[in-house]
């Protein structure tokens, strides 16, 4: 059995619903029932979140424009997975099936090109005759082993015939990262927050700065932000405002310890002890200077070098 903590969100406002840890693989989930409905703004905020985690977005509809996913089949919405409830269950427990993807060309079947030629090699099959049964160019099939284009359907049944299953690759969260372009996942995000909540997150990343690596910014997400920290390696701190219900915090607390990121809590007065969960620090908004001696209080400023 795969070991997995799962945890629902309870805001839909949020640009993920539900996040999923798989050996310590973070999945950051949107369900909604038509792909194609999720604007670019909660796609940047999903992926931006993904992100700060170390994790990948994935977006769990039933459609898209309209037409019911097909099953076992990837789709891409704002260059952000989509699957069916059905795949994404195959995905999470790890059956291994066949990476298969739609594109703009059609569906396709996604293939380890090494393994290819090293397959076909062994079996003493060139690849002019490779070309020649599947039906495809040289260029092809060069194209193939050399990680540049998958196969259609049709060539990967052919494909299968004579060199084998070995060469396709399996849906797995590794293999579905491949379809999150990195460039285009906003390292440093803006921002956007107004009034006291942002001035408060503002005067917190100044008693930090020197800690502070990378900065994210979340409009609808359970953290307001997210540093990336770094002494010899890279650590991470989330930052949450504006707790009004003991569920919330519940919540941020079972996050937390799931991906195994501290959450300082910006409350009201004299909240510096207000829990006893190790992965928030709860913090004074009128003390926010204090905010390194806290840390350097917490069993889990063992991970950073506080002075």
């Amino acid at each position: 059995m795969v070991d997995k903590i799962h945890i629902q969100l309870k805001k839909p406002n949020y640009c993920v619903d539900e996040l999923t840890v798989v050996s310590r693989e973070v999945i950051a989930t949107k369900k909604v029932k038509d792909a194609y409905s999720v604007p670019q703004s909660i796609a940047d905020n999903l992926k931006s979140f993904s992100k700060f985690l170390n994790g990948i977005p994935l977006i769990v509809a039933e459609e898209y424009k309209g037409e019911n996913l097909e099953e076992e089949v990837v789709y891409t919405r704002h260059n952000i997975p989509v699957v069916s409830e059905k795949t994404a269950e195959s995905l999470i427990e790890g059956r291994n099936n066949y990476f298969i993807y739609l594109n703009k060309g059609g569906i396709f079947v996604k293939i380890d090109g090494k393994k290819l030629k090293e397959i076909r090699e062994r079996k003493g099959i060139s690849r002019t005759r490779l070309a020649r049964e599947l039906g495809v160019s040289i260029k092809a099939v060069a194209y193939y082993e050399e990680g540049v284009s998958d196969v259609s359907l049709e060539i990967a049944s052919k494909l299968e015939e004579i060199i084998g299953d070995e060469v396709f690759e399996r849906l797995n969260i590794e293999s579905l990262k491949e379809l999150v372009p990195q460039k285009e996942t906003v390292v440093e995000t803006k921002n956007t927050k107004s009034g006291k909540e942002n001035r408060d997150i503002e005067r917190l990343i100044q008693f930090l700065k020197d800690m502070i690596k990378e900065k994210y910014f979340f409009d609808k997400a359970p953290f307001d932000a997210g540093f990336k920290v770094s002494t010899s390696m890279f650590h991470r701190i989330a930052v949450k405002t504006g707790i009004q219900e003991a569920e919330e915090l519940e919540e941020i607390s079972k996050i937390s310890k799931a991906t195994h990121t501290p959450t300082i809590v910006l409350g009201e007065e004299n909240t510096e002890t207000a829990s006893d969960d190790e992965n928030l620090i709860t913090l004074d908004k009128q003390k926010i200077e204090k905010i390194r001696e806290i840390l350097a209080r917490n069993p889990i400023s063992r991970q950073f070098s506080i002075e």
